[in-house]
């Protein structure tokens, strides 16, 4: 909300503070930093919990007050100290003493709990680092967090500039206890950076005031420098290998997809299905189908080196992910990047990259026919999988370039920056 703030000079700053709120053992948020980090501004990153950091986070600093910030060289990230984080005696009396007003809907898939920020925590960080801009990637951790605070802060609350990722709308705004909540965070905020434009039309829709900025992905983007080119890995057509998102959960299909391989499994018997992050009612299909149908399936164990993650992608004909609501999967970006063809929910944002029965398929999450003809299709058109892969690879050099997008994103803080009061004084 674009209400006055109090105002005093950036007395000895020369560089404006921008803090990052968000999951900060995600590879997401430490692409997104890695792509705007510099010499232009100082990025001081609040966790949203007290988990480890996403190593691609680095380098980085802990800092717990001012001079600590003004004493990080160039490009190097403070994160604020565990210290400010972590109360133990607040932990014991977090249920009892944690104020009706703080008190946020849970995301679905992670309740609320003591190892959790708190928004009086980022009230403290806020005070002690006095940002010119606060930038919250994701909605229902690190936004509804910054809400609290807003809450507190009032016409004292920085410039604030919201990201939302994945199904942090499209989901959240069709449940009841969650709806509200969005439209007052619409309401409150100065910018909105989503990764898709039909997301942008739901912001509006919930009641947005602030700046809708041009959609960027939620991970900024990639060094395509440092990436495998097409000519390094086997064309799709030679690959033999078929990957399979495994969630099944709250938003996730994967036995959508695994009752869509049984109807063709003649069609794909020459194949190796590899499923990743199978929950157990996955695992137990799984199982019955490799004994039921013949088929080749296993279960990939969970790759905690990215490099790992991409070489699987790298090794795949085709890679099907399908879920009732997803953002830009970010799985999908790096299958563009690798030349695996993809075959997505029409409940993602996939169809802002690819164009359905060309570059990609895309299929209703409850078609269950529609995804199996899809996968028989993708699994025997060499010409198709190999034509959208250069294809492919050329959108996402083009959209899902770190420098680019980095370049994109520092120009959205220097707009916010330009059209806010001066430095605000703080409560």
């Amino acid at each position: 909300m674009t209400s006055p703030r109090p105002t005093s000079a950036r007395a000895g700053r020369q560089l404006p503070v921008i803090m990052i709120v968000g999951m900060q053992n995600s590879v997401h948020v430490s692409r997104w930093v890695s792509a705007v980090r510099g010499g232009w501004a100082r990025i001081v990153v609040v966790p949203v919990d007290l988990e480890s950091l996403e190593a691609g986070l680095a380098p980085w600093s802990h800092v717990s007050k001012r001079e600590d910030l003004d004493a990080l060289a160039p490009g190097v990230v403070g994160v604020v100290a565990p210290a400010m984080l972590d109360g133990s005696a607040r932990h014991r009396t977090w249920d009892a003493d944690t104020p009706a007003v703080e008190r946020m809907p849970s995301p679905l898939h992670m309740p609320w709990h003591p190892g959790m920020t708190m928004p009086g925590e980022l009230v403290a960080a806020i005070r002690t680092f006095h940002p010119d801009i606060l930038h919250t990637l994701e909605v229902q951790r690190a936004g509804y967090l910054a809400l609290a605070a807003k809450r507190r802060l009032g016409a004292n609350m920085p410039p604030w500039l919201l990201s939302n990722w994945g199904s942090d709308l499209y989901l959240y705004e069709r449940l009841p206890e969650h709806r509200p909540v969005l439209v007052e965070v619409m309401r409150n905020l100065d910018g909105y950076l989503a990764e898709c434009r039909r997301d942008v039309s739901l912001a509006i829709s919930l009641g947005l005031v602030g700046r809708a900025f041009e959609p960027l992905p939620a991970s900024g983007g990639v060094d395509f420098g440092r990436m495998t080119s097409l000519s390094d890995v086997a064309p799709p057509s030679r690959r033999t290998t078929l990957l399979v998102k495994g969630y099944h959960g709250w938003a996730g299909r994967g036995l959508h997809i695994l009752s869509a391989l049984h109807l063709v499994a003649p069609a794909v018997r020459h194949l190796r299905i590899r499923i990743l992050f199978a929950t157990p009612p996955v695992r137990q299909m799984a199982e019955a189908l490799a004994a039921q149908d013949g088929l080749d399936i296993e279960i990939l164990p969970y790759a905690a080196d990215h490099a790992e993650a991409l070489r699987r992608i790298g090794e795949a004909r085709v890679v099907v992910g399908m879920g009732i609501s997803d953002g830009i999967s970010t799985t999908l970006l790096e299958a563009m990047t690798l030349g695996a063809f993809p075959i997505q929910g029409t409940t993602s944002c996939a169809c802002e990259w690819v164009r359905n029965g060309i570059d990609g398929i895309l299929v209703s999450p409850h078609d269950v026919r529609g995804l199996a003809d899809a996968i028989a299709r993708a699994a025997t058109d060499d010409s198709l999988v190999d034509a959208a892969a250069s294809r492919n690879r050329r959108v996402v050099e083009e959209r899902w370039c770190a420098a680019r997008n980095g370049a994109r994103a520092v120009a959205y803080y220097r707009e916010m920056l330009a059209s806010a009061t001066p430095a605000w004084e703080g409560a």
